[in-house]
């Protein structure tokens, strides 16, 4: 190798994935928002997202909790298949695009792992049916932002859709 970069302030690199997740490790994890004819989209699920821990609030809402679409990225997928198999895995419907939206990278507090993760918004073909999965589908704007998301409180989704023009 002509060149070797010497890694001496904790810059971003990665050995090969695991199938466990390592406390102080790296995950890089999407939060798809869905959106259709104008109104952004929530899907209602009486468990978790497949493959990811229920919130804290869960107990105190038996019937379900909204949500997004949100998933880890295979290694070595594109973007763009990442969150169209995402959507159809999640939602059941395909996508006509997306766009990345904004990044957050932080640790989190519980295993100190570093959670990279992009906030995209995804403009769905179809609007997704209920299914045992997902229990109820809804549509909203501004005006209407429901208040039982599992990880979002209603202000904070109203702040982040109004800085990124997502609703009227």
């Amino acid at each position: 190798m002509a060149f070797e970069y010497k890694w001496s302030h904790n810059e971003a690199n990665f050995g090969p994935p695991t199938s466990d997740q390592i406390p102080g490790g790296c995950h890089i994890s999407f939060e798809i928002i869905l959106k259709f004819q104008g109104n952004i989209v929530a899907l209602r699920r009486p468990n978790a997202i497949p493959g990811h821990e229920l919130p804290p609030s869960a107990k105190d809402h038996p019937e379900g909790l909204l949500y997004f679409c949100h998933n880890l990225i295979r290694y070595g997928e594109s973007i763009e298949n990442f969150i169209a198999r995402t959507v159809q895995e999640q939602a059941g419907v395909a996508i006509q695009g997306y766009r990345i939206l904004t990044i957050e990278s932080d640790i989190q507090q519980k295993d100190q792992q570093w959670a990279f993760t992009p906030y995209v918004i995804a403009d769905l073909e179809l609007l997704p049916s209920s299914t045992s999965e997902v229990t109820e589908v809804i549509q909203f704007r501004s005006a209407n932002i429901p208040a039982d998301f599992g990880w979002w409180t209603k202000d904070e989704l109203l702040e982040f859709l109004t800085t990124h023009n997502l609703v009227q």
